[in-house]
């Protein structure tokens, strides 16, 4: 006699089976019922498309197992179609589960993972199935469900978007529970699909855990200004790692000096200051001169960044100084280095720095008392920024907007 397995269990059986949890949900109740009752709701529980949810609740109504009525999903305006199931429909579903109970296969895991204990639910899986889940656990964006194929012993969570995604703490659980090896596999699958998406974070990401350093140092100075310009704590830990495994490459760690700046994380500075100066690299007074204005000694940096902008008249290293001119309230001295640095940048055709020569300059004619050009030039300035200096930008704008206001740019 063939074993009975969850792949055994049809839709409709299912669907009767997660009804039943709600019973007690009737015709007469308009407002606040649970989005599990919609067809979004219904289908993402069952792991089926919305459609197929539409067809197969439709032949549950016409042989009287489900009811359906419009009602008010909690939390929004208009009416939804919502289903609740008949008393036929709980005789139904309680031999359903009877049967399965006796086939010892667990409801919980058979439906919704989010209410199952995840060893239970992973034991429960195909190799195949595992794979899949395994892929989901390791994205941290969530992707469409369709990118997947049907996974027949296990529902794969998705919202109602049609959006598949893990929770995080689950996630962990079930990597747990296979190799390392297997691990960077999916890492590395993500890898490649975030290479399709343009999703440049996410690739480096998943480079970096899939262990592909060397792949991923190669991406990441393919990307610089684009990655940069989106700083925060999980780049820099990204190229700290690409640093460790292949040591000795100033771009990545003045990529990471500059990420670092921005996170305002002076030890992740001081690490970069120590790698580039065993360099030889020019740009380690530089991120000293970073380091120094994080800590407001303003007179230290001014001195880093004039050394090495003598040196190599480099628009980062005019930046920094005429940054830390401004904060010393060096205004004369400032407006001099920025004129240098917008030569510097037409000279090689570089406009990276452009949103900070135009902050600065905002900052120069705010201070000689010229607010409508220190507006003007903070709207420019936001124009060239990068998103994450974006709302600064616009808070300084606003301020100086108000006459009599006081607005400090440091």
């Amino acid at each position: 006699m063939a074993t009975f397995t969850i792949k055994d269990v049809t839709v409709k059986e299912r669907i009767l089976l997660h009804l039943a949890r709600f019973s007690n949900v009737l015709p007469g109740q308009i407002y606040n019922v649970p989005f599990d009752l919609t067809q979004d709701g219904i289908a993402m529980v069952v792991g089926i498309t919305r459609a197929h949810a539409s067809i197969d609740l439709k032949k549950l109504g016409e042989t009287g197992l489900v009811m359906n009525w419009l009602a008010h999903q909690k939390g929004a305006r208009s009416k939804r179609l919502v289903y609740s199931i008949t008393k036929e429909g709980l005789t139904r579903a309680e031999e359903s589960k009877g049967r399965l109970i006796q086939e010892g296969i667990d409801i919980d895991v058979l439906l919704d993972m989010r209410r199952c204990d995840p060893e239970t639910k992973w034991n429960s899986l195909s190799e195949a199935d595992r794979n899949v889940f395994g892929k989901v656990c390791v994205l941290r964006v969530p992707i469409p469900r369709d990118t997947f194929p049907p996974t027949p012993t296990g529902v794969l969570p998705t919202d109602a978007a049609g959006m598949a995604s893990i929770p995080r703490e689950t996630a962990l659980r079930y990597l747990d529970k296979v190799s390392m090896d297997t691990v960077r596999g999916w890492h590395s699958w993500a890898a490649d699909y975030w290479l399709e998406k343009g999703a440049l974070q996410e690739r480096l990401y998943h480079l970096v855990e899939a262990g592909r350093t060397a792949e991923a140092g190669k991406f990441a100075r393919a990307h610089q200004y684009e990655l940069t310009s989106n700083p925060n704590e999980d780049l820099l830990r990204s190229l700290g790692i690409i640093n460790q495994e292949n040591p000795g490459n100033d771009t990545i760690l003045w990529m990471r000096s500059q990420t670092a700046f921005a996170c305002k994380s002076v030890d992740a500075l001081k690490a970069c200051y120590k790698d580039l100066r065993k360099l030889g690299s020019p740009m380690a007074e530089l991120t000293q001169a970073q380091i120094d204005i994080l800590n407001k000694e303003y007179e230290d940096a001014a001195n880093c960044a004039d050394n090495v902008y003598a040196q190599t008249r480099h628009p980062a290293a005019a930046m920094l100084l005429a940054k830390a001119l401004l904060c010393m309230g060096d205004t004369e001295t400032a407006e001099s280095i920025v004129i240098d640095a917008i030569e510097a940048m037409e000279r090689i055709g570089d406009v990276t720095y452009l949103d900070e020569v135009l902050r600065a300059r905002a900052e120069i004619a705010y201070s000689k008392g010229d607010r409508d050009s220190a507006v003007a030039l903070l709207g420019k300035a936001k124009a060239a920024a990068p998103d994450y200096k974006k709302h600064e930008l616009q808070f300084l704008a606003d301020a100086i907007a108000k006459p009599g206001t006081a607005v400090s740019f440091t």
